[in-house]
Order: C-alpha cells, then sequence, then structure tokens
C-alpha cells in the first residue's frame, strides 16, 4: 500500500497509521466489511477523545 506517512516520518514526527487492511484495498473492486468500519469508527472516537480531554 502506500502512506504519506513515509514522508512525515523522517522529519522526526511520530506518525500512526489507522485503516482497515485486506486482500482488496488499492484494488479493482476495493471494498470493506461495514464491522471494519465500525470498529475504525470506535478507534478514531477514542482518540479524539483522549486528545481533546488531555489537552
Amino acid at each position: 500500500g502506500t502512506s504519506d506517512g513515509r514522508f512525515i516520518a523522517p522529519t522526526g514526527a511520530q506518525v500512526i497509521e489507522l485503516g482497515p487492511i485486506n486482500e482488496s484495498i488499492h484494488k479493482i473492486n476495493e471494498h470493506v466489511r461495514i464491522e471494519d468500519l465500525e470498529t475504525l469508527s470506535t478507534i478514531y472516537e477514542n482518540i479524539l477523545s483522549r486528545l481533546l480531554v488531555n489537552r
């Protein structure tokens, strides 16, 4: 796969990549399961909550 994180990491910034991973990513007929998106959504919500609360 491809990621912009490879350009940011050399600056010394911490990079965390989050996203669905499966055999169809970046291919014809790319798709993800709804359950995977729901899980990812929960992860994003938890990260944002922690970042905003700990300001």
